[in-house]
């Protein structure tokens, strides 16, 4: 079985899913004569584009959970999604997707989902840097599909910064005005004549 290293690739990590299996406890077993179970955590990694081909279990310890959140000492950087989908299947939740999920793709029919699912393809993201092996599953018109998927984050990334300076221009606009409403306050406080406080003075007799 080839070792996945969590560390590969940090921006596209591999899709994981996580499963609480029985596992016997040989210690216990012996002890007490019979079999003992214990509960054990396990992920299951399936590197982009090898859905059903490759499925790397792993035991979740303390120490996986460590190299996830600040990665290994030796090569190996971290991967903050792994942490993330962890912590949502312990509170019973989705995994979230690592990107755009397909599903939610504006424009994607049920058949070019099921495809691409098929492909191992479940993210946008991956399916606009799909290998060779994925491009052969997707088969006919799966190049379509990829050069699809790469416009749509291009374009998606073009909104996002006009959007961005849409909002800056808003923000500026809204700053302008309360400039101007404070300067005009300040001077008519400027222009209001000062009552001045005391006692009124006594007339001569």
């Amino acid at each position: 079985m080839v070792e996945i290293r969590q560390g590969d690739n940090e921006e596209r990590p591999c899709y994981i899913e996580f499963e609480l299996s029985a596992e016997e406890d040989r210690d216990a077993s012996i002890a007490q004569g019979m079999p003992v179970y214990k509960d054990v955590e396990m992920a299951y990694l399936t590197p982009t584009g090898c859905q059903g081909t490759s499925r790397v279990p792993k035991f979740i310890t303390s120490k996986l959970l460590d190299d996830w959140r600040f990665g290994d000492k030796r090569r190996q950087g971290p991967v903050p999604y792994y942490i993330q989908a962890y912590d949502a299947w312990k509170a019973g939740l989705e995994i979230p997707a690592n990107g755009l999920d397909i599903k939610n793709w504006p424009g994607v029919t049920p058949a070019q989902l099921m495809t691409c699912h098929e492909a191992g393809a479940r993210t946008v993201e991956d399916l606009s840097e799909a290998n060779a092996d994925m491009i052969r599953k997707l088969g006919m018109g799966g190049l379509a599909l990829i050069q699809k998927a790469k416009s749509y984050l291009e374009n998606a990334e073009t909104n996002k910064a006009a959007e961005e300076i849409s909002a800056l221009r808003i923000q500026m606009a809204d700053m302008k005005v309360l400039i101007d409403t404070q300067n005009g306050r300040i001077a008519e406080l400027q222009d209001t004549p000062q009552v001045k406080r005391g006692r009124p003075r006594k007339d001569a007799a």
